[in-house]
């Protein structure tokens, strides 16, 4: 469990949706129950640097979601929208 307090909001692993992860596990996006993402950095580059979490916005969650490989929830029930054809 991963747990950090960014700008007076909580945002905690435990209790969270982890929705994508990269392909080498070092980063994952999850979603809160107020519909608030976060990226929790399990193995930062820089080896001085421990694990964190970053508060992102719903945009930038999509950009990270489509770059992941390891889609663990639809988009459709992640974002609340339905991915037309194009």
């Amino acid at each position: 469990m991963v747990e950090q307090i960014i700008n007076g909001l909580r945002y905690d692993t435990e209790k969270s949706t982890l929705i994508a992860s990269s392909k080498d596990g070092a980063k994952h996006l999850y979603q809160t129950k107020k519909r608030r993402f976060f990226l929790y950095f399990e193995r930062p580059g820089q080896s001085t640097v421990t694990p964190y979490l970053e508060a992102i916005t719903a945009s930038r969650a999509k950009r990270e979601y489509g770059s992941m490989p390891k889609q663990l929830v639809s988009w459709n029930k992640a974002f609340g929208t339905k991915v037309e054809d194009a």
